[in-house]
């Protein structure tokens, strides 16, 4: 499986680009302006502003990362088939879900409840940019959703010939899912990848051996990376910085080796 990775996108604490967040992986210090960065929401101007104000801020972060990345690569978000994934979904509107239909009056917010589907950050950005190629959402846990939704993009790249955005975002959680996913910050990343034969490709190859997360050795990044399993694409995107492969795990027992140009 290969591919070329044509555009970046990042948004999280103390980064609200790529180009914030490759200057923050290269200096191990946070760049100039994060405390502003850190402090606003994602724009996501790609969705209409009436639709905007009901998103969550699980589909705001995903469509943000997702739009750097297509215009990094000059990509018409339109053109590109979609692989979005999220390890935990929107734990908020679960949170809120679970509270209201325990209470003694259970009747759910009809925009929330449509926002609760796992692709609800998928359709947003389709219906969005009028892009009607596959879009798909994927979830595998904590552990195995960034390997298995890498693979599936490339795939998708390397047999149909076509532009592939991928997506990761997680939002933190809250307080009751805390002792079980204790995520508090959140974050989201994408990759834009075109099909390539050369030698520029990233190559990625099962290795049919165990593999775990990578430890990640950075002053500022790290407790991000060990906090919210989207974050810990940014194993692959230091190893992208820098040339290096790395082996991320795909499945119990299985690994995935991601060997970069």
């Amino acid at each position: 499986m290969k591919a070329r990775i044509a555009g970046i996108g990042a948004w999280g604490p103390g980064f609200n680009s790529a180009d914030t967040l490759m200057a923050i992986i290269d200096s191990g210090e946070p760049a100039v302006g994060s405390d502003e960065a850190a402090a606003t929401r994602p724009a996501a101007t790609v969705i209409p502003p009436r639709e905007r104000r009901r998103a969550p801020l699980s589909v705001k972060l995903a469509v943000e990362a997702a739009g750097q990345a297509c215009t990094a690569a000059e990509v018409e978000p339109a053109e590109a088939a979609c692989v979005f994934v999220s390890a935990l979904g929107d734990l908020d509107i679960t949170d809120y879900m679970c509270r209201t239909l325990a209470s003694d009056t259970p009747q759910l917010s009809p925009t929330k409840f449509h926002n609760s589907v796992h692709n609800a950050p998928v359709g947003y950005w389709s219906i969005s940019t009028g892009n009607h190629h596959a879009g798909n959402a994927v979830a595998a846990g904590p552990d195995y959703s960034l390997a298995a939704s890498l693979m599936e993009a490339f795939i998708q790249c390397e047999v149909e010939q076509r532009p592939v955005l991928w997506v990761t975002q997680d939002i933190a959680a809250p307080a009751a899912y805390q002792p079980l996913w204790p995520v508090d910050h959140a974050c989201a990343f994408a990759l834009l990848l075109l099909p390539c034969a050369d030698e520029a490709a990233t190559r990625l190859e099962r290795t049919g051996q165990p593999a775990e997360w990578p430890p990640l050795e950075h002053p500022t990044l790290t407790g991000l990376y060990n906090d919210n399993p989207s974050a810990r694409v940014l194993a692959l995107l230091q190893a992208h910085q820098f040339g290096e492969p790395v082996d991320l795990p795909l499945a119990p027992g299985q690994g995935l080796r991601i060997s970069l140009p």
